[in-house]
Protein backbone atom coordinates (compact mmCIF):
# COMPACT_ATOMS: atom_id res chain seq x y z
CA UNK A 1 0.00 0.00 0.00
CA UNK A 2 1.78 3.70 -0.64
CA UNK A 3 1.48 6.03 2.11
CA UNK A 4 3.58 8.84 -0.14
CA UNK A 5 2.96 9.82 -4.05
CA UNK A 6 5.63 10.50 -5.91
CA UNK A 7 6.42 13.46 -7.75
CA UNK A 8 6.88 14.38 -11.20
CA UNK A 9 8.87 17.16 -12.54
CA UNK A 10 7.50 18.95 -16.06
CA UNK A 11 9.92 21.07 -17.61
CA UNK A 12 8.64 22.93 -20.46
CA UNK A 13 8.48 26.60 -21.30
CA UNK A 14 5.18 25.70 -22.72
CA UNK A 15 2.45 26.16 -20.75
CA UNK A 16 0.10 24.81 -22.89
CA UNK A 17 1.44 21.38 -22.52
CA UNK A 18 1.86 21.65 -19.10
CA UNK A 19 -2.11 21.10 -19.41
CA UNK A 20 -1.58 17.91 -21.83
CA UNK A 21 1.02 16.31 -20.00
CA UNK A 22 -1.30 17.27 -16.63
CA UNK A 23 -4.13 15.59 -18.30
CA UNK A 24 -2.30 12.73 -19.52
CA UNK A 25 -0.85 11.49 -16.16
CA UNK A 26 -3.44 12.51 -13.94
CA UNK A 27 -4.72 9.18 -13.98
CA UNK A 28 -1.85 8.24 -12.03
CA UNK A 29 -2.80 9.57 -9.18
CA UNK A 30 0.68 11.12 -8.20
CA UNK A 31 2.18 14.58 -7.74
CA UNK A 32 2.82 16.93 -11.12
CA UNK A 33 5.24 19.61 -10.75
CA UNK A 34 5.39 22.08 -13.47
CA UNK A 35 8.03 24.79 -14.08
CA UNK A 36 9.01 26.69 -17.53
CA UNK A 37 12.78 26.91 -16.97
CA UNK A 38 15.87 24.86 -16.89
CA UNK A 39 16.64 27.09 -13.89
CA UNK A 40 13.42 26.71 -12.12
CA UNK A 41 13.89 23.10 -12.53
CA UNK A 42 17.75 23.35 -11.14
CA UNK A 43 16.29 25.86 -7.64
CA UNK A 44 13.63 23.12 -7.53
CA UNK A 45 15.70 20.22 -7.49
CA UNK A 46 17.44 21.38 -4.37
CA UNK A 47 14.26 21.40 -2.63
CA UNK A 48 13.09 17.88 -3.26
CA UNK A 49 13.04 15.03 -5.31
CA UNK A 50 11.46 13.36 -7.77
CA UNK A 51 10.17 10.21 -9.16
CA UNK A 52 11.00 11.27 -13.01
CA UNK A 53 11.79 14.34 -14.89
CA UNK A 54 10.43 15.36 -18.37
CA UNK A 55 12.21 17.03 -19.50
CA UNK A 56 12.13 19.51 -22.76
CA UNK A 57 15.00 19.23 -24.95
CA UNK A 58 14.39 23.07 -26.84
CA UNK A 59 13.60 26.07 -24.39
CA UNK A 60 15.26 29.20 -24.70
CA UNK A 61 18.12 30.43 -22.41
CA UNK A 62 19.14 26.54 -21.72
CA UNK A 63 18.53 24.06 -23.58
CA UNK A 64 17.48 20.51 -22.14
CA UNK A 65 20.82 18.86 -22.36
CA UNK A 66 22.22 22.15 -20.98
CA UNK A 67 19.79 21.64 -18.07
CA UNK A 68 20.45 17.47 -17.96
CA UNK A 69 24.23 18.19 -17.56
CA UNK A 70 23.79 20.38 -14.47
CA UNK A 71 21.04 18.63 -12.93
CA UNK A 72 23.45 15.11 -13.39
CA UNK A 73 26.51 17.16 -11.94
CA UNK A 74 24.47 17.74 -8.30
CA UNK A 75 24.72 14.63 -6.25
CA UNK A 76 21.35 14.53 -4.86
CA UNK A 77 19.86 14.32 -8.34
CA UNK A 78 22.52 12.08 -10.22
CA UNK A 79 20.53 9.39 -10.40
CA UNK A 80 17.11 11.06 -11.25
CA UNK A 81 15.69 9.57 -14.26
CA UNK A 82 15.17 11.56 -17.12
CA UNK A 83 12.97 11.41 -20.23
CA UNK A 84 13.62 13.99 -23.38
CA UNK A 85 10.71 15.91 -25.13
CA UNK A 86 11.46 16.56 -28.42
CA UNK A 87 9.88 17.39 -31.96
CA UNK A 88 13.20 16.52 -33.41
CA UNK A 89 15.43 13.40 -32.41
CA UNK A 90 17.99 12.40 -34.90
CA UNK A 91 20.64 9.94 -33.74
CA UNK A 92 22.78 12.36 -32.86
CA UNK A 93 20.76 14.29 -30.25
CA UNK A 94 19.15 10.97 -29.33
CA UNK A 95 23.10 9.85 -28.36
CA UNK A 96 23.69 13.13 -26.79
CA UNK A 97 20.72 12.61 -24.73
CA UNK A 98 21.32 9.37 -23.53
CA UNK A 99 25.43 10.31 -22.62
CA UNK A 100 24.26 13.34 -20.39
CA UNK A 101 21.92 10.16 -18.63
CA UNK A 102 18.78 10.35 -20.34
CA UNK A 103 16.72 7.10 -19.99
CA UNK A 104 14.11 7.56 -22.92
CA UNK A 105 13.02 9.84 -25.33
CA UNK A 106 9.70 10.96 -26.28
CA UNK A 107 8.74 12.33 -29.66
CA UNK A 108 6.43 15.43 -29.57
CA UNK A 109 3.19 15.47 -29.91
CA UNK A 110 2.63 12.88 -27.18
CA UNK A 111 0.73 10.59 -27.43
CA UNK A 112 -1.11 10.25 -23.58
CA UNK A 113 -1.00 6.45 -23.12
CA UNK A 114 2.73 6.15 -24.30
CA UNK A 115 3.82 9.14 -21.91
CA UNK A 116 1.13 7.65 -19.22
CA UNK A 117 3.16 4.15 -20.24
CA UNK A 118 6.65 5.11 -19.74
CA UNK A 119 6.29 7.75 -17.04
CA UNK A 120 4.48 4.78 -14.46
CA UNK A 121 7.50 2.66 -14.94
CA UNK A 122 9.64 5.16 -13.17
CA UNK A 123 6.90 6.28 -10.60
CA UNK A 124 6.67 2.35 -9.83
CA UNK A 125 10.65 2.21 -9.45
CA UNK A 126 10.56 5.02 -7.25
CA UNK A 127 7.65 3.27 -4.68
CA UNK A 128 9.52 -0.23 -4.79
CA UNK A 129 13.15 1.97 -3.90
CA UNK A 130 10.75 4.10 -0.93
CA UNK A 131 9.31 0.95 0.16
CA UNK A 132 12.62 -0.83 0.27
CA UNK A 133 14.17 2.42 2.03
CA UNK A 134 11.77 1.92 4.59
CA UNK A 135 12.11 -1.70 4.96
CA UNK A 136 15.55 -0.99 5.25
CA UNK A 137 15.59 1.38 7.54
CA UNK A 138 12.79 -0.76 9.93
CA UNK A 139 15.51 -3.83 9.37
CA UNK A 140 18.24 -1.31 11.24
CA UNK A 141 16.41 -0.38 13.84
CA UNK A 142 15.31 -3.91 14.50
CA UNK A 143 18.74 -5.14 14.57
CA UNK A 144 19.58 -1.60 16.88
CA UNK A 145 16.83 -3.09 19.17
CA UNK A 146 17.58 -6.35 19.14
CA UNK A 147 21.35 -5.48 19.50
CA UNK A 148 20.58 -3.34 22.58
CA UNK A 149 18.30 -6.19 23.69
CA UNK A 150 20.92 -8.74 23.71
CA UNK A 151 23.67 -6.20 25.10
CA UNK A 152 21.08 -5.75 28.14
CA UNK A 153 21.01 -9.78 28.16
CA UNK A 154 24.36 -9.90 28.08
CA UNK A 155 25.07 -7.37 30.77
CA UNK A 156 22.82 -9.32 32.98
CA UNK A 157 24.57 -12.49 32.61
CA UNK A 158 27.63 -10.74 33.19
CA UNK A 159 26.43 -9.92 36.43
CA UNK A 160 24.19 -12.72 37.27
CA UNK A 161 27.78 -14.71 37.07
CA UNK A 162 29.33 -11.36 38.41
CA UNK A 163 26.74 -12.40 41.45
CA UNK A 164 26.98 -16.08 41.27
CA UNK A 165 30.76 -15.87 41.74
CA UNK A 166 30.80 -13.20 44.75
CA UNK A 167 28.03 -15.99 46.47
CA UNK A 168 30.29 -18.67 45.59
CA UNK A 169 33.22 -16.94 47.23
CA UNK A 170 31.21 -16.05 50.28
CA UNK A 171 29.64 -19.67 50.83
CA UNK A 172 33.32 -20.48 50.87
CA UNK A 173 34.80 -18.26 53.64
CA UNK A 174 31.45 -19.13 55.31
CA UNK A 175 32.16 -22.31 55.16
CA UNK A 176 35.65 -22.18 55.84
CA UNK A 177 34.41 -19.79 58.86
CA UNK A 178 32.44 -21.98 60.36
CA UNK A 179 34.60 -25.22 60.12
CA UNK A 180 37.00 -23.07 62.01
CA UNK A 181 34.12 -22.06 64.52
CA UNK A 182 33.19 -25.58 64.64
CA UNK A 183 36.53 -26.86 65.66
CA UNK A 184 37.00 -23.95 68.14
CA UNK A 185 34.14 -24.67 69.19
CA UNK A 186 35.06 -28.81 69.64
CA UNK A 187 38.07 -27.63 71.36
CA UNK A 188 36.08 -25.91 74.18
CA UNK A 189 33.75 -28.71 74.79
CA UNK A 190 36.69 -31.18 74.64
CA UNK A 191 38.55 -29.14 77.15
CA UNK A 192 34.72 -28.32 79.69
CA UNK A 193 34.58 -32.30 79.11
CA UNK A 194 38.00 -33.54 80.19
CA UNK A 195 38.32 -31.16 83.13
CA UNK A 196 34.84 -31.60 84.52
CA UNK A 197 35.10 -35.50 84.20
CA UNK A 198 39.04 -35.42 85.30
CA UNK A 199 38.12 -34.16 88.92
CA UNK A 200 37.18 -36.82 91.60
CA UNK A 201 33.69 -36.02 91.74
CA UNK A 202 30.72 -38.90 91.21
CA UNK A 203 29.05 -39.30 87.84
CA UNK A 204 25.95 -37.49 88.69
CA UNK A 205 27.72 -34.51 89.88
CA UNK A 206 29.85 -34.43 87.50
CA UNK A 207 26.95 -34.60 84.98
CA UNK A 208 25.23 -31.65 86.53
CA UNK A 209 28.03 -29.33 86.33
CA UNK A 210 29.21 -30.69 82.83
CA UNK A 211 25.35 -29.40 81.40
CA UNK A 212 25.54 -26.34 83.18
CA UNK A 213 28.73 -25.60 81.85
CA UNK A 214 27.67 -26.65 77.82
CA UNK A 215 24.13 -24.42 78.65
CA UNK A 216 26.62 -21.42 79.58
CA UNK A 217 28.34 -21.67 76.81
CA UNK A 218 25.13 -22.42 74.29
CA UNK A 219 23.65 -19.00 75.67
CA UNK A 220 26.76 -17.01 74.45
CA UNK A 221 26.35 -19.14 70.96
CA UNK A 222 22.64 -17.94 71.28
CA UNK A 223 23.74 -14.35 71.68
CA UNK A 224 26.63 -14.59 69.03
CA UNK A 225 23.70 -16.60 66.69
CA UNK A 226 21.71 -13.65 67.29
CA UNK A 227 24.35 -11.21 66.12
CA UNK A 228 25.61 -13.38 63.36
CA UNK A 229 28.89 -14.26 64.89
CA UNK A 230 30.18 -10.44 65.22
CA UNK A 231 30.18 -10.29 68.55
CA UNK A 232 28.01 -9.70 71.48
CA UNK A 233 28.09 -6.88 74.42
CA UNK A 234 29.38 -8.05 77.45
CA UNK A 235 26.60 -6.52 79.60
CA UNK A 236 24.38 -9.63 77.55
CA UNK A 237 26.58 -12.05 78.57
CA UNK A 238 26.56 -11.24 82.14
CA UNK A 239 22.76 -10.91 82.17
CA UNK A 240 22.14 -14.18 80.63
CA UNK A 241 24.37 -15.84 82.77
CA UNK A 242 23.43 -14.70 86.46
CA UNK A 243 19.68 -15.02 85.09
CA UNK A 244 18.61 -17.21 87.47
CA UNK A 245 20.26 -15.11 90.77
CA UNK A 246 19.31 -11.66 88.73
CA UNK A 247 17.73 -10.55 92.42
CA UNK A 248 21.08 -10.99 94.21
CA UNK A 249 23.30 -9.83 91.47
CA UNK A 250 24.17 -6.13 90.73
CA UNK A 251 25.64 -5.32 87.33
CA UNK A 252 26.72 -2.49 85.51
CA UNK A 253 29.13 -0.84 83.36
CA UNK A 254 29.70 0.67 79.28
CA UNK A 255 28.70 -0.83 76.43
CA UNK A 256 31.44 -2.96 75.52
CA UNK A 257 31.20 -5.27 72.08
CA UNK A 258 33.34 -8.44 72.33
CA UNK A 259 34.81 -10.78 69.80
CA UNK A 260 33.51 -13.96 69.53
CA UNK A 261 36.04 -16.04 71.16
CA UNK A 262 36.10 -13.45 74.09
CA UNK A 263 32.12 -13.98 74.05
CA UNK A 264 32.58 -17.71 74.83
CA UNK A 265 35.48 -17.27 77.46
CA UNK A 266 33.84 -14.52 79.30
CA UNK A 267 30.34 -16.42 79.63
CA UNK A 268 32.34 -19.59 81.40
CA UNK A 269 33.95 -17.29 83.86
CA UNK A 270 30.83 -15.12 85.08
CA UNK A 271 29.21 -19.10 84.50
CA UNK A 272 32.14 -20.54 87.01
CA UNK A 273 32.13 -17.86 89.14
CA UNK A 274 28.45 -17.73 89.81
CA UNK A 275 28.57 -21.61 89.91
CA UNK A 276 31.32 -21.36 92.75
CA UNK A 277 28.80 -18.46 94.52
CA UNK A 278 25.94 -20.98 94.37
CA UNK A 279 27.97 -23.73 96.25
CA UNK A 280 30.58 -21.53 98.45
CA UNK A 281 30.54 -17.82 98.68
CA UNK A 282 27.65 -15.39 98.35
CA UNK A 283 24.64 -17.19 96.87
CA UNK A 284 24.70 -20.00 99.57
CA UNK A 285 22.69 -17.46 102.18
CA UNK A 286 19.78 -15.72 101.52
CA UNK A 287 22.22 -12.03 102.72
CA UNK A 288 24.46 -12.47 99.75
CA UNK A 289 25.04 -10.13 97.25
CA UNK A 290 27.62 -10.18 94.23
CA UNK A 291 28.38 -7.01 92.56
CA UNK A 292 29.57 -6.99 88.70
CA UNK A 293 31.41 -4.18 87.49
CA UNK A 294 33.18 -3.14 84.27
CA UNK A 295 34.59 0.04 82.79
CA UNK A 296 37.31 1.17 79.69
CA UNK A 297 40.56 2.33 81.29
CA UNK A 298 43.85 3.98 79.72
CA UNK A 299 47.49 2.57 80.91
CA UNK A 300 50.34 5.25 81.34
CA UNK A 301 51.61 3.69 78.27
CA UNK A 302 48.49 4.64 76.06
CA UNK A 303 46.80 1.34 76.03
CA UNK A 304 43.19 0.88 76.07
CA UNK A 305 42.05 -2.04 78.81
CA UNK A 306 38.29 -3.86 79.75
CA UNK A 307 38.86 -3.72 83.61
CA UNK A 308 35.98 -7.06 85.00
CA UNK A 309 35.79 -6.77 88.62
CA UNK A 310 33.67 -9.47 90.35
CA UNK A 311 32.56 -8.91 94.08
CA UNK A 312 31.22 -11.31 96.63
CA UNK A 313 29.90 -9.81 99.72
CA UNK A 314 27.68 -11.43 102.80
CA UNK A 315 28.12 -15.11 102.22
CA UNK A 316 29.62 -17.60 104.26
CA UNK A 317 33.42 -16.87 105.59
CA UNK A 318 35.68 -17.51 102.50
CA UNK A 319 38.15 -20.41 102.56
CA UNK A 320 40.82 -19.98 100.00
CA UNK A 321 40.81 -23.08 97.46
CA UNK A 322 44.08 -25.72 98.33
CA UNK A 323 43.59 -26.32 95.02
CA UNK A 324 42.86 -25.15 91.37
CA UNK A 325 39.24 -26.08 90.35
CA UNK A 326 38.19 -25.72 86.53
CA UNK A 327 37.13 -21.84 87.43
CA UNK A 328 40.06 -20.67 88.20
CA UNK A 329 42.13 -22.89 85.84
CA UNK A 330 39.87 -20.98 82.99
CA UNK A 331 41.04 -18.27 83.90
CA UNK A 332 44.54 -18.41 84.08
CA UNK A 333 43.75 -19.97 80.40
CA UNK A 334 42.00 -16.96 79.76
CA UNK A 335 44.65 -14.68 81.20
CA UNK A 336 47.23 -16.31 79.07
CA UNK A 337 45.25 -16.09 76.11
CA UNK A 338 44.21 -12.35 76.40
CA UNK A 339 47.75 -11.43 77.76
CA UNK A 340 46.00 -10.17 81.02
CA UNK A 341 46.98 -10.80 84.52
CA UNK A 342 43.57 -11.64 86.53
CA UNK A 343 43.73 -11.03 90.18
CA UNK A 344 41.60 -13.39 92.65
CA UNK A 345 41.65 -12.51 96.24
CA UNK A 346 39.90 -14.57 99.16
CA UNK A 347 38.95 -11.95 100.98
CA UNK A 348 36.84 -12.90 104.57
CA UNK A 349 33.75 -10.83 103.62
CA UNK A 350 33.74 -12.51 100.31
CA UNK A 351 35.62 -13.60 97.01
CA UNK A 352 36.97 -10.71 94.26
CA UNK A 353 38.04 -11.40 90.88
CA UNK A 354 39.18 -8.97 88.86
CA UNK A 355 40.33 -9.00 85.14
CA UNK A 356 42.32 -6.27 83.15
CA UNK A 357 42.59 -7.09 79.42
CA UNK A 358 43.64 -5.40 76.90
CA UNK A 359 40.94 -3.90 74.70
CA UNK A 360 42.44 -4.61 71.26
CA UNK A 361 42.17 -8.12 71.84
CA UNK A 362 38.72 -8.55 73.19
CA UNK A 363 36.66 -5.76 71.43
CA UNK A 364 35.17 -5.63 68.27
CA UNK A 365 36.20 -2.97 66.37
CA UNK A 366 37.51 -0.80 69.84
CA UNK A 367 38.14 2.33 68.00
CA UNK A 368 34.77 3.00 66.99
CA UNK A 369 32.74 1.82 69.74
CA UNK A 370 34.38 3.55 73.05
CA UNK A 371 34.80 7.06 74.10
CA UNK A 372 37.02 7.35 76.97
CA UNK A 373 36.11 10.62 79.22
CA UNK A 374 38.79 13.08 80.16
CA UNK A 375 39.08 12.04 83.71
CA UNK A 376 39.40 8.27 82.54
CA UNK A 377 40.72 5.46 85.17
CA UNK A 378 44.18 4.28 85.48
CA UNK A 379 45.06 0.41 85.51
CA UNK A 380 46.52 -0.07 88.57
Amino acid sequence: MRSVSADILIVDDLEEKHVAYRASLEELGQNIVTVTSGAEALRLLLERDFAVILLDVNMPDMCGHETAALIRKRKKSRHTPIIFITAFADDAQAAEGYALGAVDYILSPVVPEILRAKVKVFVDLYHMRAELARSYALLEKRVEERTAELESTAETLKNEVSERKRAEERLSLLVSELTHRVKNLLAVLQSIAIRTLSDSRDVAEARRILIGRLHALARAHELLTEACWRGADLGHIVNAEVAGFSDRVRSGGPEVFLTASAVQTFALVVHELATNAAKYGALVNAEGLINIKWDIVEAEEGMSYLRFKWKEAGGPPVVPATRKGFGLTLIGTMANAMTSDPSIEFATDGLACTLNVPLDVVASHPADTFKFPRNAAMVS
